[in-house]
């Protein structure tokens, strides 16, 4: 059974074992300030194919390399332009990711043979601190099996991927919820290729206009970057949104109805929960809820749409791949 470990602090021992795990090419689950990470050594061809194989991850879909530092981006781009250069001073450490040219030496298995590489340095103090005793980048999407849901406590990990994982730092649950925010720099104009935490306001503060993407990737053909998709963090049970305060008139099976800012009446037998009509705490306990609901038994999760607005871009954005129909 993998072993999952309560990490103290960043000081803890266990951080020197589980750099050790990664430099000979195992793998690692660790905590980030968005979800839990699947840590291998991002310039370890061998070690990133684990990852795939371990998430039953399409070779399509590249992975985002994480460092410690700005100075560790370097190597790994064949440019560093200045806006990358004024978003990584504000928001490194910090759930942002950036998309840029290539260097040679990340392995083409990271960038699932794209041009482009990701690049996000977490904020989480665990995550810093294995990065530090690694002394090199670390691939890691998130700690679960493919599509399915990211995991924001290392149970959740435990649950999705077993003993594919050779450790699991446990650093409790993690923080914002949601995965980064992805914005792709390789083009003549900043996109947005995920919404995350960091909002296009955010952003544009910084850069000027910036285009957000919306739709989603084809199956089989090559994604920019992880989450582009259709379905994707999607619980067992199915999920199906509806309008806000919509309810429900009958239901069979086992049933649960997610509210947001109110509950409706709702039939006997429904279960109810009521999440606040607050962008940033939805997007903190999203993934716990359906975790917790799946585990329950609950056959349908019926969730109300968030509201408009570029506060709820994330929410909306996951809950719209979660509920499209499952792939043959």
């Amino acid at each position: 059974m993998t072993r999952i470990h309560r990490v103290t602090g960043p000081d803890d021992p266990v951080i020197r074992e589980a750099a050790a795990i990664l430099l000979a090419g195992g793998l690692v689950a660790f905590p980030t300030e968005t979800v839990y990470g699947l840590g291998a050594d991002g310039l370890n061809s061998e070690a990133v194919a684990r990852i795939y194989a371990a998430k039953g991850r399409p070779a399509t879909n590249p992975m985002i390399l994480h460092v410690a530092a700005v100075e560790w981006s370097r190597s790994l781009v064949s440019q560093w332009p200045e806006a990358a250069q004024l978003l990584a001073e504000r928001y490194w450490p910090g759930p942002l990711t950036l998309v840029l040219p290539a260097a040679a030496t990340v392995p083409a298995i990271v960038r699932a043979g794209g041009p482009t590489v990701a690049l996000r340095c977490p904020a989480h103090p665990v995550a810093q601190a294995l990065l530090r005793a690694v002394g090199r980048p670390l691939a890691a999407p998130s700690a679960n099996r493919s599509q399915h849901l990211s995991p924001t406590l290392a149970e959740h990990v435990a649950s999705s991927l077993g003993e594919a994982v050779d450790l699991i730092l446990d650093g409790g649950p993690t923080r914002a919820g949601l995965e980064s925010t992805i914005l792709d720099l390789s083009g003549t104009r900043p996109r947005i290729l995920r919404p995350g935490p960091v909002t296009p306001a955010e952003l544009t503060s910084i850069l000027g206009p910036v285009d957000i993407w919306e739709g989603a990737t084809a199956v089989g053909a090559r994604q920019d970057a992880p989450g582009m998709a259709e379905r994707h963090y999607a619980p067992r049970a199915r999920l199906e949104l509806v309008d806000r305060g919509a309810g429900l008139t009958s239901s069979a099976g086992r049933v649960a109805y997610v509210g947001i800012g109110a509950l409706p009446a709702l039939p006997a037998g429904v279960r109810g929960v009521l999440l606040p009509l607050n962008a940033e705490a939805v997007a903190a306990q999203l993934y716990a809820l359906l975790h917790e609901l799946d585990g329950a038994g609950f056959e349908l999760i019926v969730m109300e749409r968030p509201p408009e607005g570029e506060a709820w871009l994330a929410v909306q954005d996951r809950l719209q791949r979660a509920s499209a129909k499952e792939l043959a």
